[in-house]
């Protein structure tokens, strides 16, 4: 990345707790290039009443852990990685409530949206006022690419395109590991965008040791963490200790 001055940070915004870290793990350091990494979760805030309704037998995909739970796992891998770790306190699509208190997706296939960009919901004004109030301006962004088009992640990638930041972008994993690299390209030019990647050697004993701080998440996603462990080798193409974190940008690196 090239000098800055004054030396921003670097921001990762995360829809949930994981996303960042098990997309980019261990390779966010030596990208940042000795500047000060954020984790910032945008979609970590507590549930309020929701919180019970979530945990009858069949709400259980709603809230397999709760939301301080998942932002303490978030800090323990945040603090493994050097980095520092922050929410902006907005709610989990599968708590939020409609205008009549009830759950506003009905279930997990809806939190699921057509892959056409041009369909994705207009982030709300105040969330991205909210988003403002927590960046500086020399700061430098990585977002996700929102591939799989989880409600959460195409949030997050318009609100990061919303601002005017210094942009780079990630490959949002388990989600990745469903698409073909042509999809992923197709995908990148259906949101517009002219992408060139750059593959930072890492460790993997440090990503996959961040990674599993995420043991509620590894758990319902995957059943098992040697099920985890081995889509996650994929996605980072370990090799003994050595592993790739993949960052894409619209300019020359």
């Amino acid at each position: 990345m090239p000098a800055e001055a004054p030396r921003g940070r670097v921001v990762v915004l995360s829809p949930h707790p994981d996303d960042a870290v098990w997309s980019l793990g261990s390779g966010l350091v030596p990208w940042a290039g000795g500047r000060q990494i954020v984790l910032l979760s945008l979609f970590a805030g507590d549930a309020g009443p929701a919180i019970a309704r979530a945990h009858a037998s069949e709400q259980r995909w709603r809230c397999f852990a709760s939301p301080g739970q998942r932002r303490q796992e978030d800090q323990r891998a945040a603090a493994l990685l050097g980095c520092a770790c922050s929410s902006l306190g907005a709610q989990d699509a599968a708590l939020r409530l409609d205008g009549h208190g009830e759950f506003l997706h009905a279930s997990p296939q809806s939190l699921f949206l057509t892959p056409d960009p041009a369909a994705w919901p207009e982030p709300d004004p105040g969330l991205l006022q909210r988003l403002r109030g927590c960046l500086r301006p020399q700061d430098v962004l990585c977002a996700p690419l929102a591939i799989g088009a989880h409600v959460d992640h195409c949030l997050t990638h318009r609100l990061a395109r919303a601002l005017d930041h210094r942009l780079f972008f990630y490959s949002d994993f388990p989600y990745v590991e469903q698409c073909s690299p042509q999809r992923e390209l197709e995908h990148m030019q259906a949101l517009g965008l002219r992408l060139r990647p750059r593959d930072i050697a890492c460790s993997w004993s440090r990503w996959r040791e961040a990674a599993l701080c995420y043991r509620s998440q590894v758990l319902m996603l995957f059943g098992s963490q040697g099920r985890f462990l081995d889509a996650l080798k994929r996605h980072s193409r370990a090799q003994g200790e050595r592993a790739f974190c993949r960052i894409w940008s619209t300019r020359a690196m």
